[in-house]
């Protein structure tokens, strides 16, 4: 117990978790502090690129395995069932129409990569190291939350919702999946020896 309550004080007094609450506190007060369009999505990008890059090392250290191929499988499922709980949840305890739960539940549903980006720092932090794979699991998640979503519309919802022509390629090449899955197979084809050469940019920095 002690244990755990050091973890979360190192944790809260972190530089990153007090600047956090700084950006927090000046919204509140609606300060004009605001960091720059720009440069958010370069952070964002630059996370991106060194999450999906380490995580394709890790599975070229490691290799493919049972253990790989179930927990994408797992990762599917579930991020396709998540928004058809949170669904029904909502339409008993709320009176959300259809289309506006199924969007809640879609959203609730569809992985964080802030999240998943934190949830890793905190669980290395704590001297847990995640397998790299979970960052194909994370990319993986994406789609079949929308798909489940778009479902849910066209099942129970007063009018059919088809899938447009085309939606499918969209949620598949959208920026960041493109970024996280191509940095991972990167990662994977270049191995030990890729890492050596951007590790400057992509394991200090980071």
């Amino acid at each position: 117990m002690d244990g755990t309550l050091a973890i979360a004080a190192n944790n809260l007094t972190s530089p990153i978790i007090l600047f956090f609450i700084l950006g927090v506190t000046a919204a509140f007060a609606r300060s004009d502090l605001s960091i720059p369009e720009a440069i958010a999505k370069g952070l964002s990008i630059y996370l991106l690129f060194a999450i999906g890059f380490k995580g394709g090392v890790s599975v070229a250290d490691h290799g493919v395995g049972t253990t790989l191929v179930l927990s994408l499988l797992a990762g599917m499922v579930l991020s396709f069932l998540l928004p058809v709980l949170a669904y029904l949840l909502l339409r008993g305890m709320t009176r959300l129409s259809t289309i506006d739960a199924a969007a809640v539940a879609g959203h609730y549903g569809s992985i964080s990569i802030v999240t998943f980006v934190a949830a890793t720092s905190v669980a290395t932090s704590a001297g847990l190291n995640p397998e790299g794979y979970m960052v194909a699991v994370a990319a993986v998640m994406e789609a079949p939350v929308i798909l489940s979503a778009l479902w849910i519309v066209a099942r129970w919802g007063k009018q059919s919702a088809d899938m447009e022509d085309g939606l499918i390629p969209e949620i598949l090449l959208n920026g960041s999946i493109v970024l996280l899955v191509g940095a991972f197979a990167i990662g994977w084809i270049t191995g030990d020896e890729g890492m050596q050469m951007v590790a400057p940019f992509i394991v200090g920095p980071f």
